[in-house]
């Protein structure tokens, strides 16, 4: 049974105080907000006053917080606690520039530390499921993995680079947005149509865009824009989306516009759509 100390309790932290609990660990739970942490009390995890008062004798510190600012604030209030050889897991999503800087200072003063970010739901995160993110030093790594295994249905080794796994996380965090920002304006045409946003959806279960991301993703990162879907048809579709909206407000399909016509006036148009990333992979 490991002694554990998770710090940030809000959806995605208590949820994996939740599965922690159900394994067996003891774990000492501190949250900005009391009442978050005092309602894991009743499936036995105790409560500290202070994330130092929690890290106090642990083996592990657990750490899902909003940003870089209050990490580095609440691991200067805990460090002088922590006990000789145990391991700092940071779960929050933080810049890829300060969790690199982060990691360099922790290794000066000699304290294990890692960042593990997550692509997990708090109910992915009750049922050991998901993909965790790992990045540093190998032998810290290497310590916690079956932990860490234990959380995740994979535990994504990305090497010793500190600021990997924050900016892969970024990565998949832009394309859940891009996604989200999608369907909004799905759901502007089909209001601007007559269309229920439920039966908009309904071209989804036949068509499955999401193999777009590896098949014209590869090619836009090798800069080979080879026309399969030529810029300047893209573009007019992309007019026949804002004309099917009318007057229905749209998230992203305007700027995207923007972009394919300054591609195009750079002499993009008989390229293939991706030509809208020429300037950032060449």
């Amino acid at each position: 049974m490991a002694n554990v100390a998770f710090l940030g309790t809000g959806l995605l932290g208590g949820a994996m105080v939740e599965g922690m609990l159900r394994r067996g660990d003891a774990v000492t739970v501190w949250n900005r907000t009391e009442a978050k942490a005092r309602a894991l009390e009743r499936l036995g995890a105790k409560v500290a006053a202070t994330p130092a008062d929690a890290v106090a004798g642990a083996d592990r510190v657990h750490m899902t917080l909003p940003d870089d600012a209050v990490v580095d604030r609440i691991v200067a209030s805990f460090t002088t606690r922590l006990q000789p050889g145990a391991i700092v897991v940071d779960h929050s999503t933080t810049s890829p520039r300060g969790t690199k800087e982060r990691l360099e200072r922790m290794a000066k003063a000699g304290i294990k530390f890692i960042h593990a970010p997550v692509f997990m739901s708090p109910q992915m995160a009750r049922d050991a499921v998901g993909i965790m993110l790992v990045s540093g030093p190998q032998a810290v790594v290497d310590a916690v993995h079956g932990a860490l295994q234990k959380m995740t249905g994979e535990v994504w080794r990305l090497g010793e680079e500190a600021d990997r796994a924050a900016a892969y996380k970024l990565f998949g965090n832009s394309m859940i947005f891009v996604i989200a920002a999608g369907i909004s304006d799905v759901f502007a045409m089909a209001k601007g149509l007559g269309i229920s946003a439920t039966d908009a959806l309904a071209v989804f279960s036949k068509f499955q865009p999401g193999g777009i991301i590896k098949s014209r993703g590869e090619k836009m990162a090798r800069g080979d824009f080879s026309a399969s879907f030529e810029l300047t048809m893209a573009r007019k579709d992309l007019r026949l989306m804002i004309e099917a909206a009318a007057s229905q407000p749209m998230t992203v399909l305007p700027s995207i516009a923007r972009k394919m016509d300054e591609a195009i006036a750079k002499g993009h148009g008989a390229d293939d759509l991706g030509a809208i990333a020429a300037e950032v992979v060449r």
